[in-house]
């Protein structure tokens, strides 16, 4: 049976563009679902699921929604409605992935309605206005943007082109599913460019053990993917080798976002984690000279890296984030292990290095120490994050949790 493709749009404004769009997917031998996310009346398209219906889903009408006179609530109906249909439709298993076209509003209702689907269903949006700053709108989300480059308005030789490409893309990437490792525990390691060393070594012995490995770099949106994936269930068991994006958080630095369920998930999962300090001796900001940090940091150690730069963390931020990190590991009782090396977090934290300070990271270790439960194991190796010991160290933690989990029973126990 052929797969089919929820199409979804504001056909008020774009149906002639989405009409062309459905018809070459057709051509493709895909089916359509058409989903109508406008807000007016429109003669062009016929849909599967009428803008009544995607209100509905809120538990208004279309008539109410209208009557308020208010853009910004009819938006946010729409994309909430659209959001609560297709999660239905997709848990029914009436479409295998999604595409949309739009300009700014479009794209707004489009993905919200995107980032509300599971990871790993083919999400595309042709949008005009995908060459801005996508990142509010993408979210931790596989969303894929393509730039429309012209306005969207009627067809002619370049808005065909796009859609034509559009149409065939989104056809071909519903063509191939993302197929789960069944027989291997699928290990979500986190790493950051200073730390590189060390996520190379972790990768290369745990996938020698026979795990599958995917790395997230921790710039925040990828550690929030990867926490959607613990959720999911698609990643279960977590080498957190990377906490930088913490401190970044702070200074609304290059790496600022953690999200709420940063280093939960895998607690509220049941799923064995080993969390070290990578990054936490350093705050990154994307600038090249020391004047344009923040004017309260002017004074702290810096250093150039490439169109980014770093400053060294002072015990008070180390002190935050040891509250922060314990208190979200000491949500759920599952065991776990931080792993510390005595001898700094990153390339640029080394006897020599930088931004080596002891005795700042004694603060972090002291606290964590004092604020963790009795779940939490915590393992000092007296060596460099990037050094080999520490790697085997960190692996070898791994091993201790898998085996004592009901994954690494079923692991064990499997042919």
């Amino acid at each position: 049976m052929a797969k089919t493709i929820a199409v979804v749009g504001t056909l008020d404004t774009k149906g002639v563009e989405l009409d062309y769009l459905t018809s070459v997917i057709r051509a493709e031998g895909l089916g359509v679902i058409i989903v109508d996310v406008g807000v007016f009346p429109q003669s062009v398209v016929a849909p599967d699921f009428s803008r009544e219906d995607v209100v509905a889903r809120t538990g208004t009408s279309v008539s109410e929604m209208l009557s308020h006179k208010d853009r910004k609530l009819a938006v946010h109906t729409m994309r909430q409605g659209g959001s609560a249909l297709l999660r239905d439709l997709y848990g029914q298993g009436r479409f295998s992935g999604i595409i949309s076209v739009g300009g700014g509003t479009g794209t707004h209702i489009a993905s919200g309605i995107m980032r509300s689907l599971p990871i790993g269903v083919p999400k595309l949006i042709v949008s005009t206005v995908a060459s801005r700053d996508m990142s509010g709108m993408i979210g931790n989300s596989d969303i894929t943007m393509m730039h429309a480059v012209c306005d969207l308005i009627g067809l002619n030789f370049m808005t065909r082109k796009i859609l034509s490409d559009a149409a065939r893309a989104i056809s071909g990437m519903v063509r191939s599913d993302l197929v789960p490792v069944q027989e291997r525990i699928v290990v979500g390691l986190t790493s950051y460019g200073p730390l590189n060393d060390c996520a190379f070594m972790v990768q290369q012995s745990l996938e020698a053990l026979g795990y599958e490995v995917v790395p997230f770099h921790a710039i925040g949106t990828g550690s929030m993917a990867m926490e959607e994936m613990i959720e999911q269930g698609l990643v279960t068991g977590v080498m957190d080798l990377s906490l930088h994006e913490f401190v970044d958080n702070i200074y609304d630095g290059y790496c600022k976002y953690i999200g709420p369920s940063r280093l939960v998930t895998a607690g509220k999962k049941s799923v064995p984690h080993v969390i070290l300090p990578g990054g936490l001796d350093m705050i990154a900001f994307e600038c090249q000279s020391q004047e344009e940090v923040p004017p309260e940091l002017r004074e702290r150690r810096f250093l150039s890296h490439d169109f980014r730069s770093f400053v060294k963390t002072s015990r008070e931020d180390l002190s935050t984030i040891a509250e922060t990190v314990a208190e979200r590991l000491n949500r759920h009782n599952t065991p776990s292990t931080i792993v510390i090396p005595i001898k700094g977090w990153s390339k640029a934290d080394a006897p020599g290095a930088p931004f080596w300070a002891p005795e700042i990271h004694a603060v972090f270790v002291d606290r964590i120490k004092r604020l963790c439960g009795d779940h939490i194991s915590i393992v000092e190796c007296d060596c460099n994050i990037n050094d080999q010991a520490c790697a085997e160290l960190a692996v070898s933690e791994f091993q201790r949790l898998t085996n004592a989990s009901s994954i690494g029973a079923k692991k064990e126990t499997s042919p």
